[in-house]
């Protein structure tokens, strides 16, 4: 199992989550969102962070192409986290320079995901919301279980320490043999953006 820790807005927890092992350590450029990046950190910042074992993610929604790659070049970004509404057409355009997380909000039913396949890298599910996630709170993780999921993926939406022995009844399924890293936000943080380090030193120490 591998984990991203998202919505991170302070240099030394990035490095402290870098060296943690973390594998992916995510950075929102959504203006709207509480945990914004360019609030507290600069492109420049962002650039001269060069973990040596986690990914840098930006999480990005209905962005322009032109800024979005603007900024992965800027930042020196691994992977693009497309967390609005863009379209297939818009995933192949910047998978052609990036690697692209598509993001499928989980509401009542499971989402059509399949026409996204040759689009992306990477799934990720989260809970359904009017404001792009951020929401603290599950989807019904029964909705996956039986699905037939032909790319790893990211389980996201209110993911906490009490979820432990679920995530492991999740990866005996049909839809854990492609379950790739779990999404850590909101059930991590002290507020938001600065997360509790130890807490998520916890959490991934019982899949060890």
């Amino acid at each position: 199992m591998q984990f991203k820790v998202c919505g991170i807005s302070n240099m030394e927890q990035a490095q402290d989550l870098d060296t943690m092992g973390v594998h992916y350590i995510g950075f929102i450029f959504y203006p709207t969102s509480k945990r914004y990046v360019l609030a507290n950190l600069s492109l420049n910042d962002l650039a001269n962070f060069k973990p040596s074992n986690a990914k840098k993610v930006g999480v990005f929604v209905n962005e322009t192409l032109e800024q979005l790659l603007n900024i992965v070049k800027a930042a020196g970004l691994d992977i693009v986290q497309l967390h609005g509404d863009e379209d297939a057409e818009y995933c192949a355009l910047v998978q052609k320079h990036v690697t692209v997380v598509k993001v499928f909000r989980v509401g009542g039913a499971l989402p059509i995901f399949e026409h996204f396949e040759k689009v992306c890298d990477y799934y990720l599910f989260d809970t359904d919301s009017k404001m792009y996630g951020g929401t603290g709170q599950h989807f019904n993780w029964e909705l996956i279980k039986g699905a037939n999921i032909n790319k790893p993926y990211f389980l996201s939406g209110g993911i906490g320490a009490n979820d432990i022995q679920g995530v492991q009844v999740m990866e005996q399924t049909k839809a854990g043999k492609t379950l790739h890293a779990l999404d850590l936000n909101s059930q991590f943080e002290l507020e938001p953006g600065i997360k509790n380090l130890e807490k998520i030193k916890t959490f991934i120490n019982a899949f060890i």
